[in-house]
């Protein structure tokens, strides 16, 4: 029996693009889902290894740590140590909320219920209250985008606009070869996932053929796995399969965290993450998706561990390589740093190297971009132990040179943080972050030229509210988007900004809030072409949290919010969308309501 899909009202109205109206999947393109299960096993309790002496000393550094920073720093960045370097003094270890947010995951089944307070308030206060609907802060709340090109001003300026660009009247269409004329949204999605076990981070990857892989990762109780499910075109969505992985200590709990999914050019599919059993340190492991053929046998991506990694990010570049990025804690200098490697599972992976400063600290959040040439940008926050505060550092690849050396982006006595690269053709870079300024938050931004350096940091946006975390999307033809959450009046809507490396930012245009809508949060957005761009996010509304999406075409601007799911619900978001190269796009997001699991729906 296949599974049902909620129906619903759905329409909030269409973009005014040519496109059709949301309409439900074709009949049988949703899976079925597996029988109910309860968390763990009646009577079975599982085997727990932690190592004494790794909690002790954890505890040691933990109070060194505190001790050396009380004397002299300001009581937020207190709070900001305790959030972000999630060093905890438990008798029991370090608490699961903690290490799930040090995971950087956004999962269901998760209660506020029991965290400190000095944390709840540094995340009201720096804008990392991710899992609450009530309260939100007006001030700083923590998106990351994928966004596509779009002009400013409305459509009589669109003239004066490419005058100004150089650009010629052309229709999207003609332009690259992608017509969305007619495709839609579902309008009911089709929903994942084992009802009753707790789900997190979905993603989802689309090849060039428009088949697509959603992974998620789920927790029995007892262990934590990974899930997948292939789209097909014609036959829709596959039955759920776990993935299989390498198990040294079987005996001892499994845990996976922050699976990362990128197709490549011959419709394969890499899936990376992060997987720890008992107390062993948590290693980086792969496997590929080969159409017809399977996952291969999960693999370590560095042969000789080099210590607990923590954030990981993966890109791929034109010609096929991939770099992965991650942090990890090293104990020779009490600091946790950002590391790199480079490859592809036919070539093999290259030895790890550090690339962020020799400085005290600890870094977190990396992120990567890589051009469409495969110049590659990595941006990250880092709280400096000799400074106090957060501050944001970006480094570089070229073919030529390697990595640079990492270059501080935010200017000395500034908090800065939620750090945003672009990689540009030809090595230019531009750098986005966050910053605390005066009365709110601010959003800044710095551009590398080859041959001419770092410009000066330029204030992109002071508000009375939230500037958020700005996000862009990857450069393409010498032009990306910014995007971020603009609060004004008690309404946060999305704003955008096109940037392009010859000649800098165009002024901003924002995008139309749903009816109903409050709080957007947690905007991606994906180029479908230079011309078009689609977008999702999480919109807060009376009762919960929905789904919205949108669709930008140049000349037009940004259509009207289209729901992709049917129900409100505290807790669904963690919103993600995948595009191919012929447009065939696909959202995943956590679903609420009745029955929580992975929110699947497809633009076709």
């Amino acid at each position: 029996m296949r599974n049902t899909v909620v129906m619903s009202v759905l329409v909030m109205g269409w973009l005014a693009c040519g496109d059709a109206p949301p309409r439900p999947p074709p009949p049988g393109f949703c899976p079925e889902r597996p029988a109910a299960q309860v968390p763990g096993r009646p009577g079975q309790v599982p085997l727990r290894v932690r190592s004494p002496e790794r909690l002790d000393a954890w505890r040691a550094r933990v109070g060194l740590a505190r001790t050396a920073m009380s004397a002299g720093a300001p009581e937020r960045f207190e709070m900001w140590r305790a959030g972000e370097e999630r060093l905890h003094t438990s008798s029991a270890g370090v608490p699961e909320r903690f290490e799930m947010w040090r995971a950087g995951e956004e999962r269901l089944h998760t209660s506020s219920a029991g965290a400190p307070e000095h944390f709840d308030a540094w995340r009201a206060r720096e804008g990392r209250t991710r899992t609450s609907p009530a309260g939100v802060p007006e001030r700083i709340e923590a998106w990351r985008t994928r966004a596509g090109l779009a002009p400013a001003g409305s459509p009589e300026n669109i003239e004066v606009w490419r005058a100004r660009t150089g650009l010629s009247y052309v229709t999207p269409s003609a332009q690259t070869g992608v017509d969305l004329s007619g495709r839609s949204w579902w309008a009911t999605p089709c929903l994942v996932g084992t009802p009753g076990l707790e789900v997190a981070t979905p993603r989802v990857a689309v090849t060039e053929s428009g088949r697509a892989m959603a992974v998620w990762t789920e927790n029995d109780g007892l262990d934590e796995w990974l899930w997948a499910s292939e789209y097909t075109p014609t036959t829709g969505w596959a039955p759920a399969r776990k993935v299989d992985l390498f198990r040294e200590l079987p005996d001892d709990e499994l845990r996976v965290r922050q699976p990362q999914v990128v197709a490549d050019g011959e419709g394969r599919v890499l899936l990376m993450w992060l997987q720890s059993e008992g107390s062993a340190a948590t290693q980086l492991w792969f496997t590929r998706h080969v159409p017809g053929e399977g996952w291969s046998k999960a693999d370590r991506v560095l042969a000789h561990p080099l210590g607990d990694a923590t954030n990981l990010e993966l890109a791929r570049d034109a010609a096929g390589g991939f770099t992965v990025i991650w942090t990890q804690f090293d104990g020779d200098t009490f600091s946790e740093n950002v590391w790199s490697t480079r490859g592809s599972p036919s070539t093999g992976w290259e030895s790890a190297r550090r690339i962020d400063t020799p400085a005290p600290g600890f870094s977190l959040e990396p992120r990567v971009s890589v051009s469409s040439d495969g110049h590659v940008v990595v941006g990250w926050d880092r709280f400096d132990e000799l400074e106090g505060i957060p501050v944001v550092w970006l480094s570089r690849w070229t073919p030529s040179e390697g990595w640079s050396a990492a270059e501080r982006m935010s200017p000395p006595g500034v908090d800065g943080f939620y750090a945003e690269p672009v990689a540009g053709s030809g090595g230019a870079a531009l750098a986005l972050w966050s910053g605390l300024g005066a009365v709110e938050v601010e959003l800044w931004a710095r551009r590398f030229v080859p041959g001419s350096g770092w410009s000066s940091p330029e204030l992109l946006e002071e508000v009375l509210g939230s500037s958020g975390a700005a996000q862009a999307s990857p450069e393409r033809d010498g032009r990306t988007l910014v995007v971020w959450p603009r609060a004004r009046d008690g309404v946060t809507r999305l704003s955008s900004r096109p940037f392009e490396f010859t000649r800098g930012f165009r002024p901003r245009e924002d995008v139309a809030p749903p009816p109903q809508g409050l709080v957007a949060l947690d905007p991606r957005v994906v180029t479908v072409s230079p011309w078009e761009s689609l977008a999702v996010w999480t919109q807060e509304v009376e009762g919960g949290r929905r789904i919205a999406a949108s669709r930008y075409v140049l000349g037009r601007g940004w259509g009207p919010a289209t729901w992709l799911d049917t129900e409100t619900s505290a807790r669904t978001g963690s919103a993600r969308v995948a595009v191919g190269a012929q447009g065939g796009a696909v959202a995943t997001w956590l679903h609420g309501g009745e029955a929580p699991g992975v929110g699947l729906s497809v633009f076709q």
